[in-house]
């Protein structure tokens, strides 16, 4: 069973194809503006296709094109769907989809096991997943783009500056000095966020790091993780499907 799998962004639309539940995805990125360009990545027919989005207005586009494109009603995964952890969340309507398809990924990477998920994309959410499967919640940052934009558009005299790991914090220009407070910054508040949702998640627990998004690999120097994993919403929406259609 041929299964489309998609992750509605704010930025793009993160996508996959897999066969079955246990089959290589095949994974693809396109600007959020190009959905039309997503059947040609997917190369074919499809039996089947799951979808999450933290972009609501934007769901029932999407979703139509799938219909339009391959006769298909895409499963659309809720925090009411058929997905199988527990929200420990004091208003579970208001929890990105985005964060319960990663969940779900890390779940079927790590089995049994506590789990912290640093999802780096237009916001960099933190969420921690119990052995037992219920997430209890995390945090969300501004995401590492945010940073020189904000700066660029709140003050009079900061320029904006491209996204890089500087090569070192000490800065000595003002471009310099944005770059260090925008890229260490962003690690120092990712880390101490983590150490908090750790300890209060599962004290002195162990558990898996595992770093995702499309900044995550920019980060990969600073030992934030245990591990990257560059496709866990799409494994979390596979898992999702295994249940949905009985792979």
């Amino acid at each position: 069973m041929r299964i489309l799998a998609l992750s509605v962004g704010n930025t793009s639309l993160f996508g996959g194809v897999f066969s079955g539940a246990t089959g290589r995805i095949v994974s693809f990125r396109v600007p959020t503006a190009d959905l039309v360009n997503v059947s040609g990545y997917v190369g074919g027919k499809i039996d089947g296709a799951v979808l999450c989005s933290v972009v609501p207005q934007l769901t029932p586009e999407v979703a139509g094109f799938i219909r339009r494109t391959w006769n298909l009603d895409a499963q659309i995964i809720t925090c009411d769907s058929p997905h199988g952890l527990t929200l420990d969340y004091r208003q579970p309507r208001q929890l990105g989809t985005d964060r319960i398809a990663t969940a779900l990924g890390a779940q079927a990477a790590y089995p049994k096991q506590n789990i912290i998920v640093i999802d780096c994309g237009t916001a960099s959410t933190v969420t921690a997943v119990r052995r037992d499967g219920t997430l209890l919640g995390g945090a969300i940052i501004p995401g590492l783009s945010s940073w020189p934009e904000m700066l660029a558009t709140a003050t009079a005299q900061l320029p904006r500056v491209m996204l890089r790991r500087p090569r070192v914090a000490l800065a000595r220009s003002t471009e310099e000095a944005i770059a260090s407070g925008v890229f260490f910054g962003h690690v120092g508040a990712i880390r101490e966020t983590v150490v908090r949702v750790r300890a209060e998640a599962f004290g002195r627990g162990r558990c898996q790091i595992i770093g995702t998004g499309g900044h995550a690999e920019r980060f990969a120097r600073e030992k934030l993780f245990t591990t990257i994993e560059q496709t866990l919403i799409l494994q979390g929406l596979r898992a999702f499907a295994a249940r949905i259609f009985s792979l």
